[in-house]
């Protein structure tokens, strides 16, 4: 079978998602990351042997990891700009080795526990920009919706993980750290076989590497079967052909083809955190007892990770067909009313009925995930210029870090000191505020190349295109 330009080929395709799961294991370590605090608090509040803790110290375990992310981010950006997204990613997977193994030796050690979740932090702060520009600039135009959702994907697999220890193991977190550890190992070898991005080897003045690269991502026999793909971008990246610096990265900044995505997307995460999306992954346990269901809450905060997961299949699906945009618009109408009514519930203006505030949870879980946390992860390696990639996705993801460090560190304090129902008005106000930005400011990516989106933030208007 010849290789065509832009057309679907069963080897290219498998070595492309093949390529995407391994770069993204580093998110599936978020995801355990995130959801860690599921596992560790609870046993660590209660009265008994072993190791225990105040509340004040339970809130710092769980948002700790918030605070040394954006370092991370910070350091993530321009170090992938320089040394490469495929070394960036081995870098990712030794701090997460570092993140997991004091929790694994020494489980009943809370200064090792400290140390742990800030250097899991630090590796959840660079492994959004990692992961997603790898992802965005090996993947074809024909897979690339699909495959930047893996993204999101493989955070709610990280989570689901870790609440399935909390039902499993409700005593113990050492089982998850020792779990953890070993998909970062084995994260670490595979990655050591991935390939460089070819766009990131042409905008360094690699034209010989980058071939080779693509030859091997798109399954190729020869160099004429890609020519046509390289040739698409090598033209724009032959002028792009320099170091990155710190001051050069700022000097980019001016720029609307920066400028105009670094506040779109920062926006969009500021809603996204502060509606929810964070606090509930990380406290899923507590926020389904608040939203009134008694009894069983591990269950349905598995049930709440499970739902995340599916979203993203089922997102993956919908994008490609009516794409990113009008879909994050629906479903966050979806999470807004869903929210609404919960609020209702909390605040004593109406009694629901036990089985109607489970599945209103899963419907706010599921449209939330979709409307947000799915758009904003798969946005990131796309609206960002290639020669900035790196950097203002670290810059990105940094204060999305530092907002979602607010919203996980104030929601045990506001529960605890006001009424829930204040928490729950909160969220749903910005989850309004959120679908309103999307349906305003928010333009679709399905279908369009990399630097076809560049072109839509620099007011170039490419023929046969609008965004």
């Amino acid at each position: 079978m010849v290789y065509t330009f832009g057309g679907p080929r069963v080897s290219s395709i498998t070595i492309q998602v093949a390529a995407t799961l391994v770069a993204n294991l580093g998110i599936l370590n978020t995801g355990m990351m995130i959801g860690f605090p599921s596992v560790l608090l609870p046993p660590l509040l209660k009265v008994g042997p072993g190791l225990h803790i105040s509340f004040d110290q339970a809130t710092w375990l769980s948002s700790i990891s918030f605070i040394s992310a954006p370092v991370g981010c910070v350091v993530a950006g321009p170090m992938i700009d320089r040394v490469g997204r495929r070394r960036g990613l081995v870098l990712l997977n030794l701090t997460f080795i570092a993140g997991w193994l004091p929790s694994a030796v020494f489980p009943l050690s809370l200064p090792a526990l400290y140390v742990g979740r800030i250097c899991s932090g630090i590796g959840a702060g660079a492994a959004p920009s990692a992961c997603s520009i790898y992802t965005a600039e090996v993947a074809a135009v024909y897979l690339r919706t699909a495959l930047v959702l893996i993204t999101p994907l493989m955070l709610s697999v990280g989570a689901v993980i870790t609440y399935l220890w909390a039902m499993l193991y409700q005593e113990s977190w050492s089982e998850v750290s020792w779990f953890g550890l070993s998909v970062t190992s084995m994260s670490l070898v595979l990655t050591l076989l991935l390939p460089e991005s070819p766009m990131w080897l042409l905008n360094r003045g690699h034209a010989e590497k980058a071939l080779q690269a693509l030859q091997r991502l798109r399954g190729a026999s020869g160099p004429e079967q890609v020519k046509e793909e390289l040739d698409s971008f090598s033209s724009r990246a032959s002028d792009k052909q320099q170091k990155t610096s710190w001051l050069s990265n700022f000097k980019h900044l001016r720029k609307p083809q920066v400028y105009k995505p670094l506040i779109m997307i920062n926006a969009l995460y500021l809603c996204g955190n502060f509606s929810g999306v964070m606090p509930v992954m990380s406290f899923a346990v507590d926020f389904t007892n608040r939203a009134g269901i008694q009894g069983e809450a591990h269950y349905v905060a598995m049930c709440i990770a499970i739902v995340r997961m599916v979203s993203i299949l089922i997102f993956t699906w919908v994008s490609n067909v009516f794409g990113s945009r009008n879909p994050a618009v629906f479903f966050g109408v979806i999470m807004t009313a869903s929210m609404t009514m919960l609020t209702v519930n909390v605040s004593g203006l109406l009694v629901l009925p036990q089985w109607l505030i489970g599945a209103l949870v899963l419907v706010y879980v599921y449209a939330g995930s979709t409307s947000f946390t799915n758009i904003m992860l798969s946005m990131l390696g796309e609206v960002f210029p290639t020669e900035v990639r790196g950097f203002a996705s670290g810059i990105t993801t940094g204060l999305g870090f530092t907002t979602s460090f607010v919203a996980t560190k104030l929601y045990p304090i506001f529960v605890t000191e006001f009424e829930a129902y204040f928490v729950f008005l909160f969220f749903t106000i910005f989850g309004a505020a959120g679908t309103l930005y999307i349906y305003f400011f928010l333009p679709e990516t399905h279908g369009k190349t990399l630097l076809e989106i560049e072109d839509h933030f620099k007011g170039v208007q490419t023929t046969g295109t609008k965004l």
